[in-house]
């Protein structure tokens, strides 16, 4: 979607312009600025590919307003706008830098072809622009790390990332930032002590030099470099979008990876970090208000033209099995790429670095593997093993076919209560150093005991269930067949006379498992049938263990 600013007063002339840029796919109206310096500062922020401006834009020279754009962003293409377009006023566009002179009444036919071929210019302009960055100047990678607002642990994992980082890239120079100016924690996560603070360098940063950022980054013994937020909450003025942007082009140079620590609440600061950087995460927990809170930044970054819902990476953190709020209800509230890995909620493995201060102390193999993962989604992946980066992309094209499955394949769970019975929880911390990718996790507990022993404590409930319910249906069998004895002894009874015709009637009728103990008996005009219950469980549940069936005989000699 190429970008598009427009430098005009005249409303009808916007509205007019604006529906024929409708009419043309791939064109999205960022702005409107109704001032010259609006429409620079405009430029600064959103990077446009096509910037329209009127001839009558402001009181300074049309020339000297379209000096000031290329000046600042060479690869624009400048439009004007004028009433006319003779040869003289498009040469003199021309020769001011613009591509072009649009004329006005607007014709669809006349702003379109001039809106393609600056379309085409700026493109290869950005190319060759790119291509001489990179061969001038190496421009390290700068990740963005918010919250969707505060205790979901943005600093943590924006802290433990840099350090992982380095330990799988031994020879990386890797530097956090901390633009949470006013409430910044990277400093007591590290425990550093500081004498300067990026607002110092931002006093400086018209005149900025990399001897004055590297006076003011401090180098952890961990191997990370920490440029901390100022102690004083008042120096929180001088750090500027503007400033931040120079700082933040200086760092690329100094460093392969920049990881700035953008808080947990909108300010100015953030969201010029966050329009600076390359990836942008978001870190939410499983709730209702994180989520929520996530949703309406989002919203606001995009309405400040800061950068769009969908360019953002979510990470859940401090997932819960036993929530109520899934962690996998999160990507269907927001158009943001939700990365498959899940953080579940881990005090007990990241107690030590808190009290001791300093990300080493977490010795959790499972841990740094979940931190790596988050990495190489990111795309932050070691240089070392391709097959490991090669992971996101498979992620994201499985997310793009719709998400088929809804269950989240997860590296072992670190936290004190793991998110299922699948995934292993890590045992206490010890006195190490975090161990290298290529170390297989060890066996660790899982929750396989306590199923064992829920499995166990319901096993005698159930056999009991299965025996009673089998000595019922056992008695209805006997009770049937012993009806249909006594019905034969009393028609042979009543024929012969003879007891022991009856009974032989009688063991006839039923089948042979009822036959042993089975007795007849005659008292006058009735005949008794005692029919056994095959033996199961009638002692323990009480069920009777024989059934005797009486029937009237009607003699027939």
């Amino acid at each position: 979607m190429t970008r598009v600013i427009i430098g005009m007063e005249g409303e009808n002339l916007v509205a007019d312009l604006m529906s024929i840029l409708d009419e043309m796919d791939g064109y999205d109206v960022r702005a409107v600025a109704k001032s010259p310096s609006e429409l620079l500062d405009l430029l600064g922020r959103l990077e446009p590919e096509i910037v329209f401006v009127h001839d009558s834009l402001g009181i300074e020279p049309i020339s000297q307003t379209i000096r000031d754009i290329i000046a600042r962003r060479p690869s624009a293409a400048v439009l004007q706008v004028s009433h006319s377009r003779t040869s003289d006023v498009v040469i003199k566009a021309m020769e001011d830098g613009a591509r072009g002179v649009v004329a006005y009444p607007f014709a669809y036919e006349d702003v379109s072809n001039r809106v393609l071929a600056a379309t085409d210019w700026t493109q290869h302009m950005e190319a060759v622009l790119a291509g001489a960055a990179m061969a001038n100047t190496s421009r390290g990678t700068v990740l963005a790390v918010v919250g969707a607002k505060g205790g979901v642990g943005t600093t943590t994992i924006a802290a433990h990332m840099a350090h992982d980082h380095l330990v799988k890239n031994p020879g990386a120079k890797v530097c956090l930032i901390d633009v949470d100016i006013e409430k910044g924690d990277v400093g007591a996560i590290f425990e550093v002590r500081q004498s300067v603070s990026i607002a110092d360098v931002a006093k400086v940063s018209g005149d900025l030099s990399p001897t004055a950022v590297n006076d003011a980054v401090i180098h952890h013994a961990s191997g990370v470099n920490l440029l901390l937020a100022p102690l004083d909450v008042r120096d929180a003025d001088f750090v500027t979008p503007a400033a931040l942007r120079s700082i933040v082009a200086l760092l690329r140079r100094e460093f392969d990876l920049v990881i700035a620590d953008g808080g947990g609440h909108v300010s100015p600061a953030q969201a010029a970090m966050i329009e600076l950087a390359g990836e942008c995460l978001v870190v939410t927990t499983p709730d209702v208000l994180s989520v929520r809170a996530m949703r309406r930044r989002m919203i606001a970054w995009e309405s400040l033209g800061v950068r769009e819902e969908a360019a953002f990476k979510v990470l859940v953190n401090k997932t819960d099995s036993s929530s109520l709020f899934p962690a996998s209800a999160v990507e269907k509230l927001t158009t943001a790429e939700v990365l498959e890995t899940k953080i579940p909620s881990s005090p007990r493995v990241l107690e030590a670095s808190m009290n001791d201060r300093d990300p080493r102390a977490v010795t959790e193999v499972a841990w740094w593997r979940l931190i790596e993962q988050v990495r190489d989604e990111v795309g932050l992946g070691s240089s070392e093993g391709g097959s490991r980066g090669s992971k996101p992309a498979r992620r994201r094209r499985g997310r793009a076919r719709g998400r088929a499955s809804t269950s989240t394949p997860q590296a072992p769970a670190t936290a004190a209560e793991p998110p299922s019975a699948a995934e292993p929880t890590p045992t206490d911390p010890g006195p190490a150093q975090p161990a290298p990718a290529s170390t297989p996790p060890p066996r660790v507990a899982s929750e396989s005991g306590a199923v064992a022993m829920e499995t166990a404590g319901i096993l005698p409930a159930t056999v009991l269930l299965i025996l009673i319910a089998w000595q019922v249906g056992v008695t209805g069998f006997s009770f049937l067949y012993a009806g249909h004895a006594s019905a034969e002894a009393a028609r042979a009874y009543s024929v012969t006379g003879s007891t022991s015709e009856a009974a032989e009637a009688a063991r006839e009728a039923v089948p042979s498992v009822l036959r042993d103990r089975l007795s007849v008996s005659a008292h006058g005009d009735t005949v008794s049938v005692t029919v056994p219950i095959p033996k199961g469980s009638g002692e323990v549940t009480g069920l009777p263990t024989e059934l005797t069936s009486t029937r009237t005989v009607v003699s027939e000699r």
